[in-house]
């Protein structure tokens, strides 16, 4: 149930952050800003509640997933996986971080660095390309 708790706050706080980081930056909001405001909020909301930090993570993930595949019907499915599965390998990440260094911010940065740079390739590679053929 905490994780449900955690994961639903986590949700929240990084749907406003998203788009205020979009309205105020822009595009490279959502390549820098975002990732730090979603794994601030997801490993934050782990520690308030004393959830699990890696399946906080995945229920937000899965959150996410729905909230991306709501209007997009089959078409949506495998992005809704891939955020389901990304975010619980960012919440792996942060917890092997915390784990070793024993330090909380040090575990939101490794998951930072890991979403940041996933949401750079995908905008690089995969909403670029679909740019270019439309």
């Amino acid at each position: 149930m905490l994780v449900l708790i955690a994961s639903a706050l986590a949700a929240a706080v990084s749907w406003l952050g998203n788009r205020a980081a979009l309205h105020f930056i822009g595009i490279k909001g959502i390549i820098v800003a975002g990732p730090l405001v979603e794994e601030a909020a997801k490993s934050g909301a782990a520690v308030l509640t004393g959830s699990s930090l890696v399946l906080t993570h995945g229920a937000f993930g899965l959150i996410e997933g729905i909230y991306d595949a709501w209007g997009g019907g089959a078409k949506a499915v495998p992005a809704a996986l891939v955020s389901l599965f990304g975010h619980l390998f960012y919440g792996y990440v942060a917890y092997l971080t915390w784990r070793k260094q024993g330090v909380f911010w040090a575990a939101v940065l490794a998951g930072y660095v890991v979403h940041m740079l996933w949401n750079l390739t995908v905008l690089r590679f995969v909403v670029s390309k679909r740019r270019k053929t439309v």
